[in-house]
């Protein structure tokens, strides 16, 4: 009798893709709270965002995505604390553990719920849309210089927000 092989429940890419985006402000917060040195925290968010790529397959969809890559950024924060053990640390080891333990089991501030909500509603939108919200709020641009980076007139950039605005709203209040 041949023995049954189970489908792996790794998700697509776009699926991880789409979970790696919603968590990278929680992410951040994270490691930043672990070493409390902005520089430092992006690098090792980057790192861990390299390590959930390659372990991508390791991960069960449906399973608690946020608990899994803290773990993976918490490893990379002690991995980094290593290449510092000469260095004088403000923070022992002990504390880093009970710290990263203490994030991964609290549940979500109704704040970061919301956060991580609208971090997926905004990857549902169109293209477009995300991208004209992208350069109005994220980056800070103005509405005329969207228009023109973009060869349009300032009046269908400001048409297009208020579509992707109208859109955010929906999706949030379902």
């Amino acid at each position: 009798m041949a023995a049954q092989v189970k489908p792996e429940q790794s998700p697509q890419p776009a699926d991880f893709e789409t979970l790696i985006e919603t968590h990278q402000a929680a992410l951040r917060g994270f490691i930043l709270s672990l070493v409390a040195d902005p520089s430092t925290a992006e690098d090792i968010l980057q790192e861990t965002n390299l390590v959930a790529w390659r372990k991508a397959a390791d991960f069960e969809t449906g399973s608690n995505f946020r608990a899994w890559a803290f773990r993976i950024a918490h490893f990379q924060v002690l991995r980094h604390r290593q290449k510092l053990s000469r260095d004088r640390l403000i923070l022992d080891d002990d504390l880093v553990n009970t710290l990263a333990d203490e994030a991964v089991e609290d549940d979500q501030s109704p704040i970061q719920a919301r956060r991580e909500r609208l971090n997926l509603c905004l990857a549902r939108l169109p293209e477009r849309q995300r991208a004209v919200i992208t350069s109005r709020y994220f980056e800070d641009e103005s509405v005329a210089k969207i228009a023109a980076r973009s060869g349009t007139n300032a009046n269908a950039v400001s048409q297009l927000l208020h579509r992707a605005r109208r859109n955010l709203l929906e999706c949030l209040g379902n």
